[in-house]
């Protein structure tokens, strides 16, 4: 450890081992813990997210809602938008993805699932167009 202060549990393990010195992980741990030489890390900063940047320098241009709105008030089941929503329950948590209308605010569909995940939102989506294409657009409107 004072050759190597940068190692970690898991290294000084190996390296324990390398030099015939049989120990298990959990000993090393804890040892490294009791005379608090264990590792102190920084939380490394998380990767630009590549598509939030060109959203970002868009800017106005990429907010297709805003300019429509600005524009002209959308007929009804043109402008269509979601979001995921945590319910939490006794029993744990459910996602749910509503697909709402801008003009009605009538949910064209929904899905509800165990995580905010993108088949959640395409399965929402399909149930929606199957509901647009269906026709039962005009008895709403």
């Amino acid at each position: 450890m004072l050759e190597h202060p940068e190692y970690g549990y898991r290294r000084v393990t190996k390296e324990l081992h390398r030099k015939g010195i049989l120990v298990n992980h959990k000993r090393v741990h804890r040892l490294l813990q009791d005379f608090h030489l264990s590792l102190k890390r920084t939380v490394r900063r998380p990767k630009p997210n590549p598509l939030l940047q060109i959203v970002l320098l868009a800017g106005d241009r990429a907010d297709l809602r805003a300019s429509l709105l600005r524009q002209r008030e959308p007929e009804p089941f043109e402008l269509l938008y979601t979001d995921f929503t945590l319910l939490p329950y006794r029993g744990g948590k459910a996602w749910f993805v509503p697909i709402l209308d801008h003009r009605t605010r009538m949910v064209v569909a929904w899905g509800l699932g165990p995580s905010p995940s993108a088949e959640l939102a395409l399965e929402a989506w399909e149930e929606a167009k199957a509901f647009l294409q269906a026709g039962r657009v005009k008895s709403y409107v």
